[in-house]
């Protein structure tokens, strides 16, 4: 029987798992607890914005976008960076749309389409942060 061989495999073994370990990696609970703090710092108090004040919801939505930008290159991982980056998706859609109702000025066709869309990504960033609450408790 040849020894080398199951020696070096778990030589192997044993180095991948020394690795992984020296690696690190973020649990998923260590993760959401740097999600958990930034994103609630970055979110603020959603309902303080003024939807007819198009200049300074666009700017509040913005750096909540940046912070949650910020908070996914802090997360190592990946199930948690994901569903932090659909919630900067859709902040980035709402973001978007209040360009879209200063643009549209007086033009109610636009501005009811646009009421619509807001509607949808209100939905999507609900469903985002459902996502990362179902991953985080």
């Amino acid at each position: 029987m040849n020894v080398r061989k199951p020696a070096a495999a778990l030589a192997a073994v044993v180095l991948s798992f020394g690795l992984t370990a020296c690696g690190g990696g973020q649990s998923v609970s260590e993760a959401c607890g740097v999600a958990e703090d930034e994103v609630k710092s970055a979110m603020g108090d959603l309902s303080a914005i003024d939807p007819t004040d198009s200049d300074k919801a666009s700017e509040t939505i913005s750096t909540m976008t940046d912070a949650l930008k910020s908070t996914e290159g802090k997360l190592d991982n990946q199930e948690v960076k994901d569903a932090v980056g659909d919630m900067r998706v859709q902040f980035e859609k709402l973001e978007g749309a209040f360009a879209q109702i200063k643009d549209a000025g007086q033009d109610t066709e636009k501005l009811t389409q646009i009421s619509e869309d807001l509607s949808t990504v209100s939905e999507d960033i609900q469903a985002a942060g459902d996502k990362l609450d179902e991953l985080c408790n």
